[in-house]
């Protein structure tokens, strides 16, 4: 014999679903977003002297902007003379 669904259960599954087609789109539309900001800081960058970006910085939060100077975290302040 198979087994009954509970309607607690079919209602449980509905909002699950639901939410993960919410998720989904949110994915969707900050992977977009992220490709904005890639492509808007490659130009930023192309366009300023002597201005790079490096790797991440210590805090995990940004990524350090690299002069010929010095790298730079906008997020935690951290600076460090090159």
């Amino acid at each position: 014999m198979g087994r009954r669904l509970r309607p607690d259960g079919a209602r449980r599954r509905q909002r699950l679903h639901r939410r993960l087609r919410q998720l989904e789109a949110e994915l969707e539309e900050n992977g977009q977003r992220l490709v904005q900001l890639e492509n808007t800081l490659r130009h930023v960058v192309r366009t300023t002297a002597d201005v790079s970006i490096g790797g991440p910085c210590q805090c995990g939060e940004s990524l350090v902007i690299v002069t010929k100077q010095s790298l730079y975290c906008p997020e935690c302040s951290y600076q460090r003379t090159v």
